[in-house]
């Protein structure tokens, strides 16, 4: 998991890094000489640090506010979309892979022609999050069921194990939990938006899309640690 799935999905692993750290960092977690761990400084950094936090909620906080002082749908996408665009421009400066700035400008093209095409609604300015967030939630779902479930993937790639985890019944049962965690905090953020999105509560699906993403996503990678923490912390 990576900072796009604060807000809806996951994205490329992190450059630079190797693929056990590249998975410790989708977890929230520290992997350094062979140990793994978990601080305040891990948890930052897998909700994408500082910036990343405030590049999560600025552009949804930015529409929701001008779209209440101004009731004016082009202001409000204007003001976020300025935001936005502000974020990649600050990726390609730091030398960010260009593929994460095209992937941002598509988003950004369709949070804004969504709410302002003939017969658009301003609470359609988060209809992509619920379609990224329904991926996911199948997604999760289906390796939970084909019993290859991701967060069993991830810590394969974490410790060097591969997938001889399948093998172990009570290591399956407990990688499918945390899996199920996860797809609790994407299927979570459906049930609650949607109703609020199709009664045309704009402001009340901003500040539900606010505070179901940093606040969850954060509590998921503690839960996930305390759930997993015997299985990363065993010598190997």
């Amino acid at each position: 998991m990576t900072r796009e799935s604060i807000e809806d999905a996951p994205s490329e692993k992190p450059s630079g890094l190797s693929k056990s750290q590249a998975a410790a960092k989708r977890l929230g977690l520290k992997s350094e000489d062979g140990t793994t761990s978990f601080d305040r400084q891990s948890l930052l950094a897998g909700v994408g640090g500082w910036l990343g936090i405030i590049e999560s909620i600025a552009p949804s906080l930015a529409f929701m506010v001008s779209f209440s002082l101004t009731k004016d749908i082009v202001v409000a996408v204007a003001i976020a979309g300025s935001l936005a665009i502000g974020f990649i421009l600050l990726q390609l400066v730091k030398h960010k892979p260009v593929t994460n700035a095209i992937a941002g400008a598509v988003g950004i093209a369709i949070s804004a022609y969504l709410p302002l095409r003939e017969g658009g609604q301003p609470a359609d300015y988060f209809v992509q999050g619920f379609f990224t967030n329904a991926i996911y939630l199948v997604v999760l779902g289906i390796s939970v069921l084909v019993r290859w479930p991701i967060i069993g993937l991830l810590v394969g790639l974490l410790n060097g194990s591969g997938s001889k985890w399948r093998k172990d019944k009570p290591l399956l049962r407990r990688f499918s939990i945390v899996t199920a965690l996860w797809m609790g905090l994407f299927g979570g953020r459906l049930a609650v938006q949607l109703p609020l999105y199709f009664a045309g509560q704009t402001e009340a699906l901003g500040i539900a899309r606010i505070a179901m993403g940093v606040p969850l996503y954060a509590f998921c990678i503690w839960m996930s640690w305390l759930l997993l923490k015997g299985v990363l912390t065993a010598r190997r």
